[in-house]
């Protein structure tokens, strides 16, 4: 995909996400990286024994990361991307399980101009969804992206 300058966004739009499946390692090695070295995610017969599902599942914040790098890999911030402003309203609404394949629909809902002519300010929902297309995760994305007419200047 072309990279989006603000002015090419339109609310409404739409984009899906390739999938990624989440595997066991995936799991393990985020709760070392992040230092989320609970038994739930670190020990897998506390995990049968102790959980509310009895098998391995995924931490939200990885899911949240993998959904974002996913997003990015549409390329449509490729070289336009300027800033990240927040997240609102995240909702983790469904466990996402080991081998769990998930993707994301992106839908564009607002764009704003700044006082700045370089940037403008694009909100995406994001609805992360598993193999079985429930939502599993909802929230807003809010960025920074460059202007058409400051392409090739620097940001101030």
């Amino acid at each position: 995909m072309e990279p989006k300058f603000f002015e090419d966004v339109k609310v409404g739009d739409k984009l899906v996400t390739p999938g990624r499946t989440i595997t066991e390692t995936d799991i393990v090695l985020f709760a070392g990286m992040a230092g989320t070295l609970e038994p739930l995610f670190t020990d897998m017969e506390y995990v049968k024994k102790s959980s509310l599902f009895g098998r391995r599942f995924a931490q939200g914040t990885l899911v949240l990361s993998i959904s974002m790098g996913l997003s990015v890999q549409l390329g449509w911030t490729q070289g336009t991307a300027m800033g990240f402003l927040g997240i609102d309203q995240l909702r983790a609404t469904k466990p996402v399980f080991c081998n769990d394949t998930i993707h994301v629909d992106v839908e564009f809902t607002d764009k704003k101009e700044t006082r700045h002519t370089d940037r403008g300010v694009v909100t995406t929902r994001r609805s992360v969804k598993n193999q079985d297309d429930e939502v599993v995760m909802t929230y807003m994305h809010t960025m920074l992206i460059r202007r058409r007419s400051a392409e090739g200047k620097p940001a101030h």
